[in-house]
């Protein structure tokens, strides 16, 4: 590591409480040149996951910092690895990991999705041990203000940032983020749940989704792959579970949908989807879901043909 790297730095790093890390797997969330990872491996993680959407760098236009990573760590930090993902608009999942970073990022998160909800679901998938979080709380904080849209100001408060994270996690308060006055460091444990689990039947369905899937060459297939991480078959399988759907959390994903419902050649606008990771007869899938359902029915996709490896009755686990 190099050992001028300026007192803003020296100044987050002294806020920030990183914890015995040899043996450790470590995520990094907005890696960008990799100051993080690069540290995490000198003080002996075992392995070190870099994760960034890419960004113009000043004076060097476009820079892929991922690829310009992985060329440093194949030459000299051979358990760090960097990959390309916009969290917030995306939502692949890469395993559980001892210790967690999110450093001023959780506002661009935000903006991507407009759901506290759904980053601290994705952020608990993700934490095995602790997830240390060092960021702007509110609107006063300079760059919140200029990238956060102002639609979504009011939304942007600690108060509702952390009675979402305790949904899912135990936090302390370790105190201000010494670099920026308008910053809070944070350190959140997960808490540990038993897998929900629901019985129900296959239900047939209109086939409106195949259709959808369909449409336009793929496009909503093209749409989930970007998402999600996976190609989805076109279409879905009903469920009809025998108790309410009450699932641990979900994710948010601006979709192409018809304005009427009834005229899949007509026009198509963006609409907000929820999808959840589950198990259907230890099959991976996810449930999807963008309009008023009953409480006790899904609709699940998967990159199978769900109705083909499956039987009636299903068991679905989350």
């Amino acid at each position: 590591m190099p050992v001028n790297i300026g007192e803003r730095m020296r100044l987050k790093m002294e806020a920030i409480p990183l914890p015995d890390l040899a043996g450790k797997t470590v995520l990094d969330i907005g890696t960008d040149h990799g100051f993080w990872a690069w540290l995490s491996a000198s003080r002996g993680a075992s392995r070190v996951l870099g994760l960034d959407r890419n960004r113009i760098v000043k004076q060097s236009g476009f820079v892929d910092v991922i690829a310009r990573n992985n060329e440093t760590a194949r030459r000299y930090w051979p358990q760090c690895e960097f990959r390309h993902t916009n969290v917030g608009k995306q939502w692949r999942e890469f395993g559980r990991f001892d210790v967690v970073y999110l450093f001023s990022l959780y506002h661009h998160l935000y903006e991507n999705c407009g759901s506290h909800d759904a980053i601290w679901f994705w952020l608990w998938r993700h934490t095995a041990g602790e997830l240390l979080w060092e960021n702007p709380t509110d609107i006063s904080d300079p760059v919140v203000w200029a990238n956060v849209s102002a639609g979504k100001h009011s939304g942007y408060t600690r108060e509702a940032i952390i009675q979402s994270a305790t949904h899912y996690f135990d936090f302390e308060y370790i105190g201000p983020a010494l670099h920026e006055e308008t910053r809070s460091v944070y350190r959140f444990t997960p808490k540990r749940t038993e897998p929900k689990t629901y019985y129900g039947v296959t239900v047939d369905g209109a086939g409106g989704a195949s259709k959808a899937f369909l449409h336009n060459d793929g496009a909503r297939i093209l749409e989930i792959e970007k998402a999600l991480g996976i190609t989805p078959y076109p279409g879905s399988l009903n469920i009809r579970l025998g108790q309410s759907f009450d699932p641990p959390g979900a994710y948010r994903v601006a979709l192409h949908d018809p304005v009427d419902k009834g005229n899949i050649d007509g026009e198509w606008e963006p609409h907000d989807f929820e999808f959840t990771p589950v198990a259907v007869n230890g099959i991976e899938a996810w449930t999807i879901r963008g309009y008023r359902y009953a409480e006790n029915f899904i609709e699940l996709i998967a990159p199978v043909r769900l109705r083909d490896v499956i039987g009636k009755d299903v068991t679905v686990t989350c």
